[in-house]
């Protein structure tokens, strides 16, 4: 699996847990943090979250003549919209 590079922000405790673990483990950070976002796909509340956006988009694609990648975006953007306005608040 190719791995690309991103920059995350974290709380100080987070990051402090994340070093903690690697150097206890023998993991580096990066792979820690893959292990956690793995490990949250895999809950009840990622997978609910999943199928409220897989509803949103079949609602989307139903009501319209758009593509399935046309409709994602629609959702995608209504997704950072709604994210922008509450993190104005």
């Amino acid at each position: 699996m190719s791995r690309r590079k991103t920059t995350l922000y974290l709380d100080e405790d987070l990051l402090a847990a994340t070093k903690m673990v690697a150097a206890t483990s023998a993991r580096s950070e990066s792979e820690v943090v893959s292990d956690a976002i793995r490990a949250y796909l895999q809950t009840d509340e990622s997978r609910a979250a999943a199928g409220r956006i897989r509803a949103l988009l079949e609602q989307v694609t139903a009501r319209s003549e758009l593509s399935d990648d046309e409709a994602q975006q629609v959702a995608v953007a209504e997704v950072r919209a709604h994210r922008k306005q509450r993190a104005g608040r």
